[in-house]
């Protein structure tokens, strides 16, 4: 009984690590990426606490506070990294009236830990990118 209980124990606390391996390994998104569009460079940067900010001929639009038309907002991201390709969302929040006041839908895969193609709907529509062949871009990390 007691070799029982004690075998118990330790399986509960193996699966309980590996659970959170699992999880760590799913984040390689995370991080400040430098990518090429139409010439120009820019970088973007997702947050452990899923911020994002966008940086462009250095104006940048995002992060935990920014002016986004006239109004105090924040950009924040979220992920599903279950569907293949992965998708991304980046959201607009309205800090003053805590209410979301646009989104951007797209699509990203992992080529390595250092490697990220995404493509992103800038319209404002609620189409999401099917694939990469369209207006994607490809990003290099950068720190």
């Amino acid at each position: 009984m007691i070799i029982l209980k004690r075998f118990s124990i330790l399986l509960s606390a193996l699966l309980l690590c590996c659970s959170f391996s699992f999880l760590d390994a799913d984040k390689t998104y995370i991080g400040k990426w430098k990518g090429k569009d139409k010439g120009d460079i820019g970088y973007l940067t997702l947050t452990k606490d899923r911020y994002a900010t966008f940086e462009f001929d250095g104006e940048i639009m995002g992060g935990k506070s920014y002016n986004h038309q006239g109004v105090t907002a924040a950009l924040k991201y979220r992920v599903n990294t279950k569907k293949n390709p992965a998708t991304i969302d980046f959201i607009i929040w309205d800090k003053k009236k805590a209410i979301e006041v646009g989104k951007l839908r797209g699509i990203f895969k992992m080529s390595s830990d250092s490697e990220m193609h995404m493509a992103i709907n800038f319209s404002g529509s609620n189409y999401r990118p099917k694939d990469f062949s369209a207006d994607s871009i490809t990003f290099l990390r950068d720190k």
